[in-house]
């Protein structure tokens, strides 16, 4: 009984430690840590966010980089950090594919973290050479037939979220594709350019200029709905094709640990952001979207993620190298 007594006495203490601690949060500055170097599209998407939590919270919010591993670095550094509500991660949907293809990075990576909020996602694009004879995506699979191997598509890597995009493209729609490799998105662009390729999948804000310019022709938007950038190219979810709506991800997710009191004061803050109209039109004039989940909501879209780039993974027969 003495013992039961205590148990019982030490978890009340610590509930009210926690209560105590949550209701005096923030009382000193946040870090969102970036596990990349500055000026890519997290870094930017994370210095927006800060931005405005630090007037919702009136709290200074410092977005620290911690580049290397692919992201690791930073991950780890997040997973590893006092859970006391005052370091997060800006994720990426890097977080979901990684463990699948890289023997460096944990299979559990995703679940040494704890879910916060989604922030952002990025619209996505089927894009093709303009000197191409085709116009829609139907006259793109019709080509391929004609084609001996079906088309060839680039990416910047095995196990990159381009390369998975034309693996699951090529599955759903039972067409062969070849896919080539580059180190990095712009040389896969600038073969395309070249025609020397057929396809890339690729971030919209990445490829609309050529598009613009007329030297690239944008097939489908891998999103739910159409895109105002592109408001004649038809999206893959008003062509009944959902499993192909692909749309890359931020979020924010802490360590494990931090008290619920605390996710759920964060996440409140941050749906205020994002929902509002400053953050919209930032990420709008970005080429980004807007996009919110709740705590809950993003960790059963992150789980889901999960399984399904696993799932394309193994389908495809990528190694874990």
């Amino acid at each position: 009984m003495k013992y039961l007594a205590h148990r019982v006495f030490m978890c009340l203490a610590l509930s009210v430690a926690s209560l105590a601690h949550a209701a005096s949060w923030p009382s000193k500055p946040i870090n969102l840590v970036v596990a990349f170097a500055p000026g890519g599209n997290t870094d930017m998407v994370a210095r927006i966010l800060g931005e405005g939590l630090a007037k919702e919270l009136g709290q200074s919010v410092v977005v620290i980089n911690k580049p290397g591993a692919t992201g690791l670095i930073g991950t780890n550094y997040v997973a590893d950090a006092t859970p006391d509500g005052y370091t997060y991660l800006v994720n990426v949907t890097g977080l979901v594919i990684s463990p699948h293809v890289s023997a460096s990075v944990p299979e559990d990576l995703p679940m040494r973290l704890a879910p916060v909020s989604q922030i952002s996602a990025i619209p996505k694009a089927l894009v093709v050479n303009a000197d191409l004879p085709v116009n829609t995506f139907e006259e793109l699979l019709a080509y391929s037939k004609k084609k001996p191997g079906g088309l060839s598509y680039g990416s910047s890597g095995i196990g990159s979220g381009n390369h998975l995009t034309g693996e699951l493209v090529a599955m759903l729609t039972k067409q062969p594709m070849v896919h080539v490799t580059y180190s990095g998105s712009m040389p896969a662009l600038m073969d395309l350019l070249g025609g020397r390729i057929d396809i890339v999948f690729d971030d919209l804000p990445v490829v609309l200029p050529f598009i613009k310019e007329g030297r690239l022709k944008a097939l489908l938007t891998l999103s739910k709905a159409r895109n105002p950038e592109l408001p004649d190219v038809p999206s893959v979810g008003e062509l009944g094709m959902d499993d192909l709506i692909i749309e890359p991800w931020n979020g924010v997710m802490a360590p494990k640990g931090v008290p619920p009191e605390i996710i759920q004061a964060m996440d409140t803050a941050i749906r205020k952001v994002v929902t509002g109209e400053q953050y919209q039109a930032q990420m709008k004039s970005k080429g980004l979207m807007a996009t919110y989940r709740n705590a809950q909501d993003y960790g059963e879209f992150i789980a889901a993620e999960y399984q399904r780039w696993g799932d394309v993974v193994k389908k495809a027969g990528i190694p874990r190298q």
